[in-house]
């Protein structure tokens, strides 16, 4: 194995000699120095905004003003310092929940049926392929969509309780 130990030093050396000639150059000036410099003050806002060389984000004072009583006058909702303790929150949360548990539990009924007509020999020809299949037996299927109804059912039940947790009336959750 050989040793590079001279190359690499020499290496270094010339990158921080590069370095310390390139910080030690003069910079170019920014733009013309000659110019004399104005103060813009408040009184020559008016001249700079004639222009357009200004613009105001917001009100002005004097607009602020006149427009306080109209604020007062829209509705204002309420501030929460977390969404836990906003009941809209949990409103939309169970609304969500309650969607999906109501799926569940019509492709449940819908996988009982065909279950039930299989029995009576009442099927339809062959499998649909171009249809997901969720169990490989239907009596499979079955236990898969009562343990996600379950599911669903735990994560009403868990929202349930953190509202109760942080005040919120039950009949929010309900919709």
């Amino acid at each position: 194995m050989r040793n590079y130990s001279f190359p690499l030093a020499a290496a270094l050396v010339l990158l921080i000699a590069c370095a310390s000639q390139a910080a030690e150059k003069p910079r170019p000036a920014q733009g013309d120095q000659k110019q004399p410099r104005k103060v813009w003050t408040n009184d020559d806002m008016d001249q700079l905004r004639g222009r357009g060389l200004i613009s105001i984000v917001g009100q002005e004072p004097a607009q602020a003003a006149a427009q306080a009583p109209a604020e007062q006058a829209e509705t204002t909702f309420p501030v929460y310092a977390s969404r836990l303790d906003d009941p809209a929150w949990y409103a939309d949360q169970a609304s969500k929940l309650q969607d999906e548990l109501d799926q569940r539990v019509a492709a449940l009924q819908q996988e009982q049926e065909a279950l039930a007509l299989a029995k009576e020999r009442i099927t339809q020809p062959g499998v649909a392929m171009d249809k997901p299949s969720i169990g490989v037996t239907p009596d499979a299927a079955i236990a898969i969509f009562e343990a996600q109804i379950s599911d669903v059912q735990t994560k009403i039940d868990e929202l349930s309780d953190l509202a109760r947790q942080h005040d919120i009336p039950p009949g929010v959750l309900r919709g």
